[in-house]
C-alpha cells in the first residue's frame, strides 16, 4: 500500500515538475522573441538615424540662411542621440562599438554647438564646413557597412546570430570611425529631416477642412455610380467597405470585373468626387514606355476634369509607373495640389489614382506677383549648388500656408536637391533631397 502511494506520489511530482518545466520553456521562447523583436527595431531603427544624419549634412552644404541651417542641425543631434540609444540596445560587446558610439555622441555634440553660433548670429566658417564633409563621410561609410551587417545575418535577427555576427562586423566597422575632439554642450531636440520618396511636396495636405470639394451630399448608390462610370469596365460584383482619407469623408466600393482582382475606389459624399482608386492587379511585361504612360494619364486627367495640370514627378517599380501632376495658374506650379496616376506598362491601364492632396487643397487663388526676379532668387542659394533648373511654385509650409517661391533644382556630390527661395522676400524656406529608394529609380 505504502508502495502504491509513494508511486502514486512520485508520478505526481513528476507530472507537476514537467508543467512546471513546460511552462519555463514556454515563458523562455517567448522572452526569446521579445527579445530578438526588440534587437529588430533597434537595428532598423540605427541604421535609419545615421541614414538620416547623411542625408541632414548633405542638406547643410546647400543651405545659405540661419533659418533652414538651425533646424538642420538640430535634426543631426537628434539623429545622433537617437542612433546612440538605439547602438546601445544590440546584444554586441561594448568594446567592438566603443568608437562607433563616441562618433554618434560628438557629431551630435558639434552639430548643437554650431546651432548656438549660428544663433548668435555667426556663420559656419570654412573649417566648420571641412569639419561636417570629413564626419559626412564617415557616416556615409557607417551606414554602409550596417547595410552589409543586415544582408550578411541571414534568418532574421536572430540572437545569437546578431550577437556572434555582429560583433565581429561592429569590430570592423569601429577600428575605422574617426574619433573627433569637439567640446560636450547641453542638447535639444527638434524635427526630423525632409526627404524626398515620392515626389516633392507629395504628402502635403493642410489641417483645415477639405477646399476642393464642390457640390451637394450623394447617396451611397449614386457613389456607386460614380464609381462604375470612372472604373469604365463591366462589373459582375460590388461591396462596401470602410475608407480612410482622412478629413474627407467617402464612400469606400470595392468592384470586381470576371475573372479580375478587385477595384477600390473611394467617392466623397460631398459633391460624388472620386478620391482614390486603386486596381490590384500584377503587371509581368514591359510593352510602353514611360513617355507613352505620360500621354496616357494626360488623357485620363483631362478625360476627368483635371486640365492645365504638368507632370512634376515619376516614379517606376514593378512595372507601373507613377506619376504626379500638379495645376499650373500664370506659370506658377501650385504643389499643394497634387494629383496621382499610376500607369500599367504592359498596356497603359490606369491601375492607381489619388487626388487627396487636391480636394484638401485646391481652390481659386489669387497669386502674388514676385518681388524678387529669378536672378535675384538665384543669388540666396548656396554656391555649392549646381542649379540644373528653375521655376516659379506655390510651396505649402507647415500649419496650412502656401508661399510663392522660386524652386531651384541642382546638385551636390552626386546628390539632387531642391531649394525653395521666397519670392516675395527673398527667405530660404525649404531644402528638399531626393531619396533613391529600392522599389525604383526616381525622375523629374
Amino acid at each position: 500500500m505504502l508502495k502504491r502511494g509513494l508511486t502514486a506520489f512520485a508520478l505526481i511530482l513528476i507530472l507537476v515538475l514537467g508543467a512546471w518545466g513546460y511552462r519555463q520553456y514556454i515563458e523562455k521562447i517567448s522572452y526569446h522573441r521579445y527579445l530578438q523583436a526588440q534587437y529588430d527595431r533597434s537595428f532598423y531603427q540605427l541604421v535609419s538615424n545615421v541614414e538620416n544624419i547623411e542625408t541632414s549634412m548633405g542638406k547643410l552644404m546647400v543651405a545659405s540662411s540661419d533659418k533652414t541651417t538651425i533646424p538642420i542641425l538640430d535634426e543631426i543631434w537628434r539623429e545622433a542621440f537617437s542612433g546612440q540609444e538605439h547602438l546601445n540596445q544590440l546584444p554586441i560587446g561594448q568594446p567592438e562599438m566603443d568608437n562607433t558610439s563616441k562618433f554618434l555622441t560628438q557629431i551630435g555634440d558639434y552639430a548643437y554647438s554650431l546651432t548656438k553660433k549660428v544663433a548668435s548670429g555667426q556663420k559656419l566658417s570654412q573649417q566648420d564646413l571641412a569639419t561636417l564633409t570629413k564626419l559626412q563621410n564617415y557616416a556615409i561609410f557607417l551606414g554602409k557597412n550596417l547595410q552589409d551587417l543586415r544582408r550578411k545575418i541571414q534568418g532574421g535577427y536572430e540572437l545569437g546570430n546578431l550577437r556572434q555576427k555582429g560583433t565581429q562586423k561592429m569590430g570592423e566597422i569601429d577600428s575605422k570611425i574617426l574619433n573627433v575632439k569637439m567640446s560636450s554642450v547641453n542638447q535639444t531636440m527638434t524635427n526630423y529631416p525632409t526627404l524626398i520618396y515620392d515626389g516633392p511636396f507629395s504628402e502635403s495636405l493642410a489641417k483645415t477642412t477639405p477646399k476642393g470639394l464642390v457640390g451637394k451630399e450623394v447617396s451611397y448608390d449614386r457613389a456607386l455610380q460614380i464609381a462604375k462610370d470612372f472604373y469604365g469596365k463591366p462589373v459582375e460584383s460590388q461591396n462596401k467597405y470602410s475608407p480612410n482619407n482622412g478629413k474627407i469623408k467617402a464612400y469606400g466600393i470595392e468592384l470586381k470585373s470576371p475573372g479580375k482582382l478587385p477595384v477600390y475606389i473611394n467617392v466623397s459624399q460631398k459633391g460624388g468626387h472620386v478620391v482614390w482608386m486603386m486596381d490590384q492587379r500584377s503587371v509581368n511585361k514591359i510593352n510602353i514606355s514611360q513617355s507613352q504612360a505620360l500621354q496616357y494619364a494626360k488623357k485620363f486627367l483631362e478625360k476627368h476634369g483635371f486640365k492645365n495640370v504638368e507632370s512634376t514627378y515619376s516614379m517606376k517599380a514593378d512595372g507601373s509607373v507613377q506619376l504626379n501632376f500638379v495645376p499650373v495658374q500664370d506659370e506658377v506650379y501650385l504643389y499643394p495640389d497634387i494629383v496621382k496616376v499610376k500607369v500599367a506598362l504592359d498596356n497603359g491601364d490606369i491601375i492607381g489614382f489619388d487626388a487627396t492632396a487636391y480636394y484638401m487643397n485646391h481652390t481659386e487663388r489669387k497669386l502674388e506677383k514676385p518681388k524678387l526676379t529669378e536672378k535675384e532668387a538665384e543669388q540666396k542659394v548656396n554656391k555649392n549648388l549646381k542649379i540644373e533648373g528653375t521655376k516659379l511654385t506655390l510651396i505649402p509650409l507647415e500649419g496650412g500656408k502656401e508661399v510663392l517661391a522660386y524652386e531651384f533644382k541642382g546638385t551636390y556630390k552626386g546628390d539632387t536637391f531642391y531649394v525653395y527661395i521666397n519670392a516675395l522676400n527673398g527667405n530660404e524656406e525649404k531644402i528638399l533631397k531626393v531619396i533613391k529608394t529600392e522599389h525604383g529609380d526616381l525622375t523629374m
